[in-house]
């Protein structure tokens, strides 16, 4: 009898692909889920072709790979500024709880900040740049999402109290 946990067998050339578009999107932050969106499938199926638990022929790995250099030259995964944060901590493989421990704050407050509930303060950014690794024009708000958000919401998220 058949073992079905077991993974299907490999072919070589679709796992190079497959490993090559797994480390672009881990690179630039891009996660199965919007992978999915662009691609018009679903998260799940998205899910499996990345971790290669399903059968794909090596045309449709292209064409995922392709899929993937468009959204990195588009940066259409990177359009607000909980965006651009979350994809520099994914892209340093940091968790939530990693940066808030790192920066004193709670994994909620960050996870405020990614999902552009409100915006941390100019001093936590240049904590977060920091560690990041990014320059500062890359990790700022935009105008237009400070003025939407409102003065009041450039709030320092959920402050560790110790």
């Amino acid at each position: 009898m058949k073992n079905m946990n077991q993974a299907p067998p490999r072919d070589s050339q679709v796992e190079e692909v497959i490993q090559r578009a797994a480390s672009k999107m881990k690179q630039w932050g891009i996660t199965v889920t919007y992978l999915s969106t662009q691609l018009g499938v679903s998260r799940q199926y998205a899910w499996q072709v990345m971790y290669y638990r399903t059968l794909v022929s090596r045309t449709k790995a292209l064409q995922v790979e392709a899929a993937i250099d468009a959204i990195i030259a588009s940066q259409s995964h990177m359009q607000t500024f909980g965006d651009r944060l979350r994809a520099a901590r994914i892209s340093k493989r940091l968790t939530l709880k990693n940066v808030a421990d790192r920066i004193g704050y709670s994994w909620v407050g960050v996870e405020r900040w990614e999902k552009n509930i409100c915006l941390p303060k100019p001093g936590v950014l240049w904590h977060l740049r920091t560690l990041y690794g990014v320059d500062e024009n890359w990790l700022r708000p935009s105008v237009q999402q400070e003025e939407q958000l409102g003065a009041s919401q450039w709030t320092s998220g959920e402050r560790k109290v110790a």
